[in-house]
């Protein structure tokens, strides 16, 4: 085979070129590099990156699922984590109060009794006083006794109670408030009572002269707190006490269920919050 003298002279302007684009393809191991994480003799090292960048760095890069909050979102989310217990409106804690109520029996429609009483009370906390009850009742005969002897034919089995003391504990688990007429807030708490203490009856005076009936009672009602000083209150209160209005009949529990209307009055007349 003969080559001329044009076609290797062709080859020879040929060959750097194919040997710089197998060098692009396949690139060698240059021996002469530094290692990663080791320097030359000669070289100077770098100055370590100032305090704080790493931290930065790992603060930009956030989690694909992540989403960005809006502005405003992350205050409505620490909010919703965070709640706010408005303060009380009225606090009775180391206080006195002195009040005077009207009661008026429900349970008896042949005696109407109507009373008028007194309460002194401390309060060892906002929810929880010890309270001391004295009542004075007037019997009203109303126009059923009549009707109720002539039914019967015989005396109506009745126990005319005169007064009575209680000593109580006023338990208040829920307390409140309500906008009055829009220009005002008024504040409010529901209570329970129950006491021991003592009856007197028609039995209790000449001639038996028994002397008082030991008694119980329980209850409950609502008082609205129109100032710091003042409240009104409003409730129903069960009496329950053994007697005996005829001898020849044996002695069984009366009761006297009375509803009440009174106004208190707290000492001292304002008050002062105490942070722990």
């Amino acid at each position: 085979m003969t080559i001329s003298r044009h076609t290797f002279g062709l080859l020879v302007l040929l060959a750097p070129l194919s040997a710089l684009g197998q060098a692009q393809e396949n690139p060698g191991i240059d021996l002469s590099q530094t290692p990663p994480g080791q320097t030359k003799p000669g070289d100077v090292p770098l100055p370590p990156p100032p305090e704080g960048t790493k931290q930065k760095a790992r603060e930009a890069v956030k989690p694909r699922d992540e989403a960005p909050l809006a502005p405003g979102e992350r205050d409505v989310a620490l909010s919703d984590r965070v709640k706010a217990v408005q303060r009380k409106g009225f606090l009775k804690r180391g206080r006195f109060e002195a009040g005077v109520e009207l009661p008026a029996t429900l349970n008896d429609a042949f005696f109407t009794k109507l009373g008028v009483g007194g309460k002194l009370a401390y309060n060892f906390q906002d929810s929880f006083a010890l309270a001391v009850r004295g009542t004075y009742f007037w019997q009203l005969r109303s126009a059923h006794v009549r009707e109720g002897q002539i039914a019967f034919q015989s005396q109506l089995l009745e126990s005319r109670v005169h007064g009575q003391v209680m000593l109580d504990g006023i338990w208040s688990p829920v307390y409140g408030k309500f906008s009055w007429l829009g220009s005002r807030i008024v504040h409010f708490d529901m209570y329970l009572l129950a006491g021991m203490g003592a009856v007197w009856s028609d039995t209790s005076l000449a001639p038996r002269s028994e002397g008082a009936h030991i008694a119980g009672d329980i209850g409950g009602g609502i008082r609205f707190y129109p100032n710091n000083w003042l409240a009104i209150d409003a409730g129903v209160v069960a009496t329950l006490y053994p007697d005996q209005p005829i001898t020849s009949v044996p002695s069984t529990l009366q009761k006297v269920v009375a509803g009440h209307l009174g106004v208190t009055i707290f000492f001292p007349f304002t008050f002062e919050y105490v942070y722990p």
